[in-house]
């Protein structure tokens, strides 16, 4: 059996699979299995798999003929033998000490559950930026890395999102608890992770970036939000029900009211056309809310007035005003975004010119030096050459006068 296990759900990822397995082989932590799983690929992924596994034994390749990660990722996870299991996309990358740091983490504090930070790696750009809302614990003692979420219930859903590529869990308690992925193309995490976070009665804390986040890919479950618009409100749906069943639903009510409603205001700004935001709207004006506990329940424990805010309107406005509302806020905060960057290189170009004046002054300087320097060694020679003369002058003198002598 061993040490763990890396499941990496795979669609139509040629464009990064070789560097993702990379960052999976290169783990400190050697004692691994890497469970790949080809989910109707189209494209060289397999080809690629099949190479990578040829070199490494601890390669494994699988294949889900049912469509989504939720599938992908239950079958990865059915298959897998490790002591502990991560999960990562299959245009992630890990950090070379992932493995070897949490399960350090995992063992010393026996936790079931260790959350650790992340990055977000653009795309486009090659930015990488700390992710600082995926590791919220400003509601926990400072000094605390280990805790039981039944004793700080409050805001356990909303504080490490929902994602499973920020935790590494411990397989028996996730076979003991009968934890799986629902079948769904988005946010198919969601009730694995919230069904860990606040089934299991020891988390622990790792303040270490283990983890980069691709952002801006085109082909990425998140870009494609569109064709399945309404799979969060499936799974928070599940999750509420199976609140309900295990008797935590109160222990856990404002956590899940609060994560339920960034998510749906997340899925409506995150819409990317008028048909994936008015199916999300309409299902949230008809019925969708009450629900999620959203409609009739007291909100102030929400995030922000914001939040509140953002709920009552799609309660109570006609979807087009709602639309411009959702438009308006954007546009404030794109313009927000703009002036910031409007700032950022304003203070680029007075660096730029200050590093220009500061070279001119280096150079300045450096012929100062050269000049000083010259004067210096002229100075000297002239100093080591009357010296000279005058110790010599007794003896040139003798000389002199030896020559005259007949």
């Amino acid at each position: 059996m061993p040490k763990a296990s890396i499941i990496i759900p795979c669609y139509n990822a040629e464009k990064y699979l070789a560097d993702t397995l990379a960052s999976a082989q290169n783990q400190t932590e050697r004692d691994i299995e890497i469970v790949c799983v080809d989910n109707n690929s189209t494209d060289s992924t397999r080809d690629i798999l099949d190479k990578a596994a040829q070199k490494d034994s601890r390669i494994r390749i699988l294949e889900e003929t049912v469509p989504g990660e939720g599938p992908a990722r239950q079958a990865g996870f059915a298959a897998a033998t490790g002591e502990w299991l991560y999960f990562l996309d299959a245009d992630d990358l890990m950090e070379p000490q992932l493995l070897e740091r949490a399960m350090a983490m995992g063992e010393s504090k026996n936790a079931d559950l260790i959350i650790f930070r992340t990055y977000t790696l653009n795309d486009v750009t090659g930015e990488v930026i700390p992710i600082s809302y995926s590791y919220l614990r400003d509601w926990l003692p400072g000094n605390m890395d280990v805790f039981d979420p039944h004793e700080w219930p409050k805001h356990i859903l909303n504080s490490f999102q929902n994602w499973v590529h920020n935790k590494l869990f411990r397989a028996s308690f996730v076979h003991e608890h009968g934890l799986s992925f629902q079948p769904l193309h988005r946010t198919a995490d969601l009730l694995f992770t919230c069904r860990a976070l606040t089934e299991t009665h020891c988390i622990a804390l790792l303040d270490e970036f283990l983890h980069k986040y691709r952002i801006n890919n085109a082909s990425s479950t998140m870009a494609t939000s569109d064709s399945y618009p309404l799979d969060f409100y499936e799974a928070l749906i599940a999750l509420r029900n199976t609140l309900k069943e295990q008797g935590t639903w109160d222990l856990y009510h404002d956590s899940y009211i609060s994560w339920a409603a960034i998510s749906v205001i997340a899925n409506l700004e995150t819409a990317r056309s008028v048909d994936g935001f008015t199916a999300i709207a309409d299902r949230m004006k008809q019925g969708g809310l009450e629900a999620l506990d959203l409609a009739k329940t007291d909100i102030s424990s929400l995030e922000s007035p914001w939040h509140q805010q953002r709920i009552q309107d799609i309660l109570h406005l006609p979807l087009t005003d709602l639309i411009f509302v959702h438009y308006a806020d954007l546009k404030i905060r794109r313009n927000g975004c703009e002036d910031h960057a409007s700032r950022v290189r304003m203070e680029n170009a007075d660096l730029h010119t200050e590093v220009k004046q500061l070279k001119d002054r280096i150079t300045g300087l450096e012929h100062e030096v050269e000049l000083r320097d010259k004067a210096i060694e002229g100075f000297e020679h002239s100093i080591s050459f009357k010296i000279s003369r005058c110790i010599t002058t007794p003896v040139r003198g003798l000389r002199d006068r030896m020559q005259k002598r007949p």
